[in-house]
């Protein structure tokens, strides 16, 4: 799980990073970022219900989300806010592809 220092959980922040952020789309999901002044990396998730009705499955795809950032935290720049936006093409795929995306994500 990801540490609570690095997770968005005011509205507030979610709503800034939405407005004024970045975005880079990847086919799972799409990451919409910001940076920031100071040193601390956080980091939120939205699934939607239209991606799946099943609480079980919305939990999973954050957790397995959740895990890629916590083991990637050192590759994301100082500063960073990031929203990962989820699309339904998520369901049923793994860490590993999950964690490709991930890379991507961060190269472009």
């Amino acid at each position: 799980m990801l540490k609570k220092i690095n997770r968005i959980s005011k509205k507030a922040e979610f709503g800034e990073v939405k407005e004024k952020g970045l975005m880079v789309n990847t086919p799972l999901f799409g990451f919409r970022w910001i940076k920031k002044e100071d040193d601390e990396k956080k980091f939120g998730f939205i699934i939607s219900k239209k991606i799946s009705k099943r609480a079980v499955d919305r939990n999973r795809i954050k957790r397995l989300l959740a895990e890629v950032v916590r083991k990637n935290l050192d590759k994301f720049e100082k500063g960073m806010r990031g929203i990962f936006l989820v699309k339904k093409e998520i369901l049923g795929k793994g860490l590993i592809e999950i964690e490709g995306n991930m890379d991507k994500c961060l190269k472009g």
